[in-house]
């Protein structure tokens, strides 16, 4: 039985910025240019409509609702208070966890003292220190964004802005964005790794040196904000190493769509009321989310029957055959699906960050084993990790073998096998 209880509501198709590694707008998917450019608020209560449906026949009484875009933050301040009103009325009986995720420009006192009063967390989006930020999160017009980020962050303060999200640079000195996350005051941050996949390499990475078994790239820069991270006693929270040690002392249920072996239970709902997996899949190809399904026709539970979905739904179960035989498969979980295509196999391989989080994971794991006495250690049953003899097992045959059935599912996503 599939069990979703966070949607992403697209209210908005469009942005107000042009940022050049984002999934939606420069990562070859044209699509969104098809979908109206708000979402009508007729369209937010047929979801709300079909959502008590769906509540109510699965017992579900805790829902998240994260309004998204494009640019969400272009839409009208009464647009959320409507959106609230409308899922507080249709689905009286369900406790909802309403987000926002804004890239801040024009996020104004207004705005902050609208969603306090509406319950509705903030989370920004930044990408490091001005220099940086301002190449990449950029106006239509060239110009960078970072001034009025900053000055939102600021605001923030005062306002209990949720946190921060960070898409990973390697191009950023490690010192340099501590500082600058120690000067914003930051309380809460969180790391992405950039999209991409095996035929079209993400920011930083250098595709000549993937066979290289000690080009950890991604590993070396956040091994290094782990140390300067851990030894600051007035450090931020970083959910993604959190989650890791928390993952790693032996803590269960708990993960997300990059690490761990939680069922990803996230749903996307496009402006024109289409309902789809998440949305950050298209950097794959154009068109891998798109379907009939539509809440205007459908009920919610209608994609469980998608393909995609499934395979989404599952990502974390189902791996490539190197994965299944990984001893750190329960940490990394295989990574995010999205991560893990080729146009030669589909979603049969290892997460093309894999032998970062191999080493990234053995790094802390052997970190927090040297710093606790030997009884911890024995009472844990956790072994020291070594990650050259984890990479060089993957050369090795495997013990563990691939389901036929999972692995043709996974090949069967090729992109030229759906045109």
């Amino acid at each position: 039985m599939y069990r979703v209880t966070s949607f992403v509501l697209k209210i908005v198709s469009r942005c107000n910025l042009n940022c050049s590694y984002c999934y939606m707008y420069n990562m070859g998917d044209q699509t969104y240019l098809k979908q109206p450019k708000f979402m009508a608020l007729e369209t937010v209560q047929v979801f709300a409509d079909r959502l008590h449906d769906y509540c109510e026949s699965s017992k579900i009484e805790y829902v998240q609702i994260v309004f998204h875009g494009g640019e969400p933050l272009l839409a009208k301040p009464e647009y959320f208070e409507e959106c609230v009103s409308i899922f507080k009325n249709t689905v009286p009986k369900v406790e909802f966890i309403f987000t926002v995720q804004t890239n801040g420009v024009t996020l104004t006192q207004n705005w902050y003292t609208l969603f306090q009063k509406l319950q509705i967390s903030v989370g920004i989006s930044i990408d490091g220190p001005k220099k940086y930020h301002d190449e990449y999160r950029v106006f239509h017009n060239g110009k960078g964004s970072y001034n009025l980020v900053a000055e939102a962050i600021q605001l923030g303060k005062k306002n209990n802005l949720a946190g921060l999200l960070l898409v990973v640079n390697i191009g950023i000195p490690i010192n340099e964005l501590y500082a600058e996350m120690k000067s914003l005051d930051v309380n809460s941050l969180n790391l992405l790794l950039p999209d991409g996949h095996y035929d079209q390499a993400p920011l930083g990475l250098d595709v000549n040196k993937w066979n290289d078994k000690n080009y950890t790239p991604y590993a070396d820069w956040f091994m290094d904000l782990y140390k300067i991270w851990k030894a600051d006693k007035d450090r931020p929270q970083i959910y993604f190493f959190e989650t890791l040690v928390k993952m790693i002392m032996g803590q269960e249920g708990i993960g997300n769509q990059l690490i761990g072996r939680r069922t990803n239970g996230v749903i996307v709902l496009e402006s024109d009321g289409s309902v789809e997996v998440v949305d950050s899949l298209r950097a794959c190809f154009e068109g891998i989310t798109r379907n009939e399904i539509n809440v205007h026709n459908n009920r919610l539970e209608d994609i469980f029957e998608n393909d995609t979905f499934q395979l989404y739904y599952r990502a974390h179960d189902n791996v490539a055959e190197q994965c299944l035989n990984c001893p750190v498969l329960d940490i990394c979980g295989g990574g995010f699906l999205g991560h893990r295509y080729s146009e030669e196999n589909g979603f049969d391989n290892p997460t093309m960050y894999c032998k970062d989080m191999v080493r990234l994971i053995s790094f802390i794991q052997n970190d927090i084993l040297s710093s606790l006495p030997e009884e911890a250690v024995a009472e844990l049953d956790v072994e020291p990790l070594i990650y050259e003899e984890i990479i060089n097992s993957f050369d090795e045959e495997n013990e563990i073998k691939i389901d036929p059935e999972i692995q043709q599912q996974l090949i069967s996503f090729k992109k030229e096998m759906l045109v």
